[in-house]
């Protein structure tokens, strides 16, 4: 994993050094919120053919704040710190056609996390103004959630209905009680987008792609048939943020 976070580092390294010397570097901070699509990737390395994982996306949002480090040109830092609540939704369906029989269960999860990406931004315009396109790494801390499953089963190639179960999703490895929905902790990815500064308002688009397998392993000696899912965050963010500047 952090293999991958080098090339953006070290890209955001030589943009520092390219800034020219005599530019002048620029402060901003201010609040930011946003509406995020999210889904998560579901994937069972050993889960026989007739099995699918299908995702679904669902709403949730952001807050916190952002800041950026202008050079006086048309490139920019811009760390920030968001609370986020992503709704990833998946699911395992199978049709075993020998005995004509369907199995679905569903997932959908409210996760709670603290997320801290790094955009390095290149703007038309100096300071952030004009459009925009952006990059970079973010690292997210699950604070914790919730978790409702519904689950069926019958003959014939599709299942309608079935029960419903919920509970709280919690951090860890490896998963410690079968009432408990569990996640690793920390999240690790990228995201890229596009947007539009004004003078102190920003509006971006973005789209996040996990890196990380957030997705809990099973206790030894579970009796479970199947290894455990690599599950992978991912989705879509609109935003905006009003920036205070000082200069430097």
């Amino acid at each position: 994993m952090t293999r991958r976070f080098i090339p953006l580092l070290a890209v955001s390294g030589l943009a520092l050094v390219a800034a020219p010397a005599s530019a002048q570097t620029t402060f901003s901070i201010g609040p930011k919120v946003g509406y995020s699509l999210s889904s998560a990737r579901f994937t069972v390395a050993d889960y026989p053919d007739y099995f699918t994982t299908p995702s679904t996306y669902h709403s949730g949002f952001e807050a916190g704040v952002v800041a950026q480090l202008a050079f006086g040109g048309h490139l920019a830092v811009q760390p920030a710190v968001l609370y986020a609540r992503k709704a990833p939704g998946y699911g395992t369906h199978s049709y075993y056609q020998p005995n004509d029989f369907s199995y679905k269960q569903d997932y959908e999860l409210k996760l709670n996390y603290l997320l801290v990406p790094v955009n390095l931004l290149y703007s038309q315009r100096p300071n952030g103004r004009g459009g925009q396109v952006f990059a970079g790494p973010y690292v997210g801390f699950l604070l914790g959630g919730t978790y409702q499953s519904t689950t069926g089963s019958g003959r014939g190639s599709s299942v309608s209905g079935g029960t419903t179960a919920s509970g709280d999703v919690k951090t860890g490895d490896t998963y410690a009680n079968s009432n408990t929905y569990y996640i690793r902790q920390l999240d690790a990815g990228a995201q890229v987008g596009v947007g539009y500064g004004f003078d102190a308002l920003q509006v971006q688009a973005s789209f996040s792609l996990g890196l990380r397998n957030i997705g809990a392993d099973y206790a030894p000696n579970a009796g479970n048939p199947y290894e455990a899912p690599v599950i992978r965050n991912r989705g879509f963010q609109l935003s905006a943020a009003y920036l205070f500047g000082s200069s430097k």
